[in-house]
């Protein structure tokens, strides 16, 4: 049987291998780990990313359609609030022109009554000037 010494020297040696053998195994364990977790991180990262992106785009969007419903809700209101207020002064503007119309035949009745037909002029010669007329005399 061997002695004390040399079987813990069997044992040390042979623990020392398996011991590096660990050692370098955990090494390569780690890096693939390490690795792995960087790429994981990156992915939830980009994720992360993509779903805040995604929430901002859908919130952008939300805000865009309630903007251009407000929008056209308000252009079609000013729409209708014109078309009822050109109604009305589509009237009002009917009778000032019914009443522009009875105003200048009520002045055109007058004035062909007042005159009997336009005025007529009479030569009445000549003078260092050029010919003189005059209106000729209704009676």
């Amino acid at each position: 049987m061997a002695s004390r010494d040399e079987r813990i020297e069997g044992y040390y040696e042979q623990s020392a291998w398996d011991l590096a053998e660990r050692v370098v195994g955990l090494e390569d364990e780690t890096e693939r780990l390490r690795a792995a977790w960087t790429s994981a991180r990156s992915r939830v990262k980009r994720a992360r990313w993509a779903g805040v992106s995604d929430l901002r785009f859908t919130r952008n969007m939300w805000s865009d359609a309630l903007r251009d419903l407000h929008r056209y809700r308000l252009a079609w209101l000013s729409a209708r609030r014109r078309a009822a207020d050109e109604a009305n002064l589509g009237m009002e503007a009917l009778e000032l022109r019914d009443q522009e119309i009875a105003r200048l035949t009520a002045e055109l009745d007058a004035l062909r009554e007042s005159t009997h037909g336009a005025p007529r002029l009479e030569h009445m010669g000549s003078d260092e000037d050029g010919d003189v007329w005059r209106l000729e005399s209704r009676t």
